[in-house]
């Protein structure tokens, strides 16, 4: 019994020193950064798309009578290259698409 209670107690401590230390700690929320700017999604035929380094890149439903299609569009970066992996890797950048 006086080892739990022992345990319990260290618990917090620990949580605390590991974000002393300029850690992640357990409770961080993981936040995106201008060098992993990403984004992924799931294809209609459920393959995977991503995107790395764009501007700016989203989704678009286009629905009617028939059924929906889902289309993505990429904005690629000013600086730097823009990585696509779809069905095969392109890379973006200021002189065009590859």
């Amino acid at each position: 019994m006086n080892k739990l209670f022992l345990l319990l107690l260290l618990i917090p401590n620990l949580v605390m020193a590991d974000s002393f230390l300029d850690e992640p700690s357990l409770f961080d929320t993981p936040t995106k950064s201008d060098s992993d700017n990403y984004d992924s999604f799931y294809k209609d035929d459920g393959s995977l798309v991503i995107i790395k380094g764009a501007k700016d890149s989203g989704r678009i439903i286009r629905s009617d009578d028939s059924g929906s299609e889902t289309e993505y569009y990429v904005i690629p970066s000013d600086e730097g290259n823009t990585f696509i992996y779809d069905d095969g890797l392109t890379i973006c950048n200021q002189q065009g698409c590859y």
